[in-house]
């Protein structure tokens, strides 16, 4: 067990080795999520504590007080802060991988519009851990570090060969695809802050408003709604 006063650096093992422990659920506070397991939950308030200290500058007691739990408690769950960093990380970055979305043979604009609101409901539900990959992923070593280095650079690549199909089918305006692909992905890079900040809308609303805000940019005829 790793005593809380390690500061370390973020940990650079791969995520995709860890799995979800099955252990007793003592709960000496109040639960944020009753919908969710309560490691999973623990992991919702773990994300909101390293978006605001940073993972080095994280202790276990300060999980362990955020979650209402003394922090021998967390070890009913976890290992360690790595373990929880690497947990938090591991339960989003799955779902950001897209590439089906980038493949097959329906028009292009069918493609765009479901890679574009997947991406967005994942934002919306875990906007604090999302923001994390694109705050402090990207400075990682190893294979986790790689993958938020390199998702931007394949994204980029994928979504400028989709606007040129779109306009090689007809369906889409002549634009200046590399422009209009970095705007989708500040997009996804904005959001997520924005949205942990924000007073709250509804997310699928705002999942609808958003994904026609990018179509309609980019369909040289607007679509009919209903």
């Amino acid at each position: 067990m790793n005593d809380e006063s390690d500061q370390g650096a973020a940990p650079t093992s791969e995520p995709g080795a860890l799995l979800p422990r099955k252990r007793g659920r003592p709960r000496l506070g109040k639960a944020v999520a009753r919908d969710l397991s309560r490691d999973e939950e623990i992991l919702k308030i773990a994300a909101e504590v390293v978006w605001r200290k940073g993972f080095s500058g994280t202790k276990l007691s300060d999980i362990a007080e955020a979650a209402g739990i003394v922090k021998g408690s967390l070890y009913h769950y976890f290992d360690s802060k790595e373990e929880i960093y690497e947990r938090i990380v591991n339960n989003v970055r799955g779902m950001l991988d897209f590439d089906a979305e980038f493949e097959g043979d329906s028009p292009a604009a069918e493609r765009l519009e479901r890679f574009v609101r997947r991406h967005l409901e994942v934002i919306f539900r875990y906007p604090v851990e999302v923001a994390l990959l694109v705050r402090d992923l990207v400075r990682m070593k190893g294979p986790a570090g790689d993958w938020a280095r390199e998702g931007p650079k394949r994204r980029q690549q994928a979504l400028r060969l989709l606007i040129l199909q779109g306009q090689k089918e007809g369906s889409f305006r002549a634009v200046d695809t590399d422009a209009v692909a970095s705007a989708i992905q500040g997009i996804f890079s904005h959001v997520p802050t924005w949205y942990r900040d924000s007073e709250r809308r509804d997310a699928g609303e705002l999942t609808d408003e958003l994904t026609e805000y990018v179509l309609t940019g980019l369909l040289k005829e607007p679509r009919h709604q209903g």
